[in-house]
């Protein structure tokens, strides 16, 4: 496997599930909020900001389209979102910007320098650290995040090169996910072939491995990385020829009992029943409604999502009916956004129908789809929207 599938790879963050105003309400009504949707574009080096109509999907532009550095790939936002972070994968830097009340960014002065290549990131729960993978030095920078400043961690940047192993072509770090606990980091390796495990210091941000890799039984390229909602489970998208699967894992957390011994987490991986579940072509990115169990997978190879529903307790994916749906052309990135929160005469809470908007990197659009959420299925909502040409990345909060 060389460098043909770097560019695919980034990791989509769920977006969590708001609890609107109004929601006590003792007759059926609807409530709505506002979401925000942010979209990077490689062609012009630009990130540009859109509030979403939850009863609708439709995306309005918020504020100026600001610019980013070169070849603009991932996107990550801060818990509280305050702060949104860009790797530019080109410039081998993070441009930082703080999110307005309005949902509008404005651009904080400079950049970071990172490794070579960024394409991915992951913030921690608690929004202490930045996680990024560098996929042409084949380590991970570590930065702790004050508002939007971000210092990096001491002996950052780590290797993803297995202390006595030889990867002479480097491991390719392709994604990062954070454990829900925030104590440990998952990596995929694109060119190595396996997921690195990597314990977090919860002062300084520094990794420390966890023994070996897991090699994920034979499964080639894996590109994509996602936690539940729930964070009992790991996903892997394998993008290689011959997989073209997701990879299942258990994680070994304070969040399930499926560790040896549950009172001592230890971060290990154990593979779900069943696992791999075959996908469409070149799956490089997984995302997940945060209120339902349902995950979707882009298939960048084959120019669709392809959705299923999930065992919350164990981990296994079921396809839905249909089992894909078609986007634009290369499509990269998905993001899940909630639509209406309804509330019944017993105060229950749930939502009818949720957004997926994908970012398609051949034709430079970005695809918006409803989700029934009582079935899971995407349906798609008028054209796609133009943007400036090679959509690189979606981002919802």
């Amino acid at each position: 496997m060389g460098m043909k599938f770097w560019f695919m790879a980034f990791l989509v963050l769920p977006i969590a599930l708001f609890c609107l105003a109004g929601c006590t309400s003792n007759s059926n009504s609807a409530t709505t909020g506002i979401s925000y949707l942010y979209v990077t574009a490689q062609a012009n080096t630009s990130i540009s900001a859109y509030t979403v109509t939850q009863s609708t999907g439709a995306l309005t532009t918020v504020g100026s389209v600001l610019a980013t550095g070169s070849v603009a790939t991932a996107l990550a936002v801060t818990p509280t979102g305050s702060a949104l972070f860009v790797a530019n994968s080109g410039s081998n830097n993070i441009s930082t910007y703080s999110i307005n009340a309005d949902g509008s960014l404005t651009a904080v002065s400079g950049t970071t320098s990172t490794g070579s290549t960024p394409v991915a990131l992951a913030v921690d729960q608690s929004g202490k650290f930045l996680f990024v993978a560098n996929l042409a030095s084949s380590d991970i920078s570590v930065f702790s995040i004050n508002g939007t400043v971000l210092t990096p961690a001491p002996g950052s940047p780590f290797t993803t090169v297995p202390v006595g192993l030889s990867y002479p072509n480097g491991t390719l770090p392709a994604a990062v996910a954070v454990s829900a606990s925030g104590k440990f980091l998952y990596v995929a390796n694109q060119l190595a072939n396996f997921v690195s495990a990597f314990a977090i210091n919860s002062t300084s941000g520094a990794l420390t491995p966890l023994g070996v890799p897991f090699y994920d039984d034979g499964q080639t390229s894996p590109s994509g990385l996602a936690v539940t909602p729930n964070g009992g489970f790991l996903y892997v998208a394998n993008a290689g020829a011959n997989s073209n699967n997701i990879s299942a894992y258990a994680i070994c957390d304070k969040v399930v009992n499926s560790c040896t011994n549950p009172n001592t987490p230890d971060g290990t991986l154990t593979q779900v029943t069943g696992s791999p579940f075959p996908a469409g072509l070149g799956p490089v990115a997984i995302a997940f409604d945060p209120g339902f169990s349902f995950a979707y997978v882009v298939d960048k190879g084959s120019n669709t999502i392809s959705q299923y529903s999930y065992g919350p307790e164990s981990g296994v994916l079921t396809p839905l009916s249909p089992g894909t749906i078609s986007t634009g052309t290369t499509p990269v990135s998905i993001a899940i956004l909630p639509g209406v929160v309804v509330a019944d005469i017993g105060n229950t809470l749930f939502n009818t129908t949720d957004y997926a908007y994908v970012a398609n990197l051949g034709s430079g659009t970005v695809s918006i789809f409803s989700l029934t959420t009582s079935t899971g299925l995407l349906n798609v909502v008028g054209q796609p929207i133009v943007i400036f040409g090679q959509t690189s990345a979606v981002l919802g909060r």
